[in-house]
């Protein structure tokens, strides 16, 4: 256990972690519309989740990348008219589609890593290797303790449902 953080420095955590965060955002759509990619961030979110674990359906999509599923339907049915993702019938339940990126994605693979790769050289501008290591260490601590209060109590009622598992636990030791 550590010892109790001063709220002030909570506050001070608090206010840089959002201010991170917005900043990494508006910096990753400014480089987006500068590639000429033709993709928006919330494509972005939803192709690095097909990445990840493709074949997923819209559901389990719209947990993943924090969309509402309605809103999530609409960008994917772009997305589709796009050749950006293909929607395929679930082999086992006829009822679901899974959705996957396409072939197209594959060959712009490479060329959506640049704004990316572009956006991390500026943001870690300055920080050699070790502090990009103890950054990457820390912020591994941070999510683990996040995941950790996320998970469901130990004498929780148990429905056997294991899709109420968010994707990213299944990969909480990344």
């Amino acid at each position: 256990m550590t010892d109790k953080i001063p709220p002030e420095t909570e506050q001070a955590f608090a206010w840089v972690l959002h201010d991170v965060f917005r900043l990494f955002q508006r910096a990753w759509n400014r480089r987006l519309r500068e590639s000429g990619l033709g993709i928006s961030s919330a494509q972005t979110r939803v192709l690095a989740s097909l990445y990840r674990e493709g074949g997923i359906t819209q559901t389990e999509l719209a947990e993943e990348t924090e969309m509402e599923k309605a809103p999530l339907g609409r960008l994917l049915d772009r997305m589709e008219e796009q050749g950006l993702i293909e929607r395929r019938p679930d082999p086992t339940d006829r009822r679901v589609r899974r959705v996957y990126h396409s072939a197209r994605v594959e060959a712009l693979e490479p060329r959506m890593w640049e704004p990316a790769s572009a956006m991390f050289q500026t943001a870690l501008a300055g920080m050699n290797e070790g502090e990009v290591a103890a950054l990457m260490a820390l912020m591994g601590r941070l999510k683990q303790n996040l995941l950790n209060d996320d998970a469901p109590a130990p004498n929780a009622e148990d429905d056997g449902d294991a899709s109420d598992e968010h994707p990213r636990e299944r990969m909480a030791g990344e």
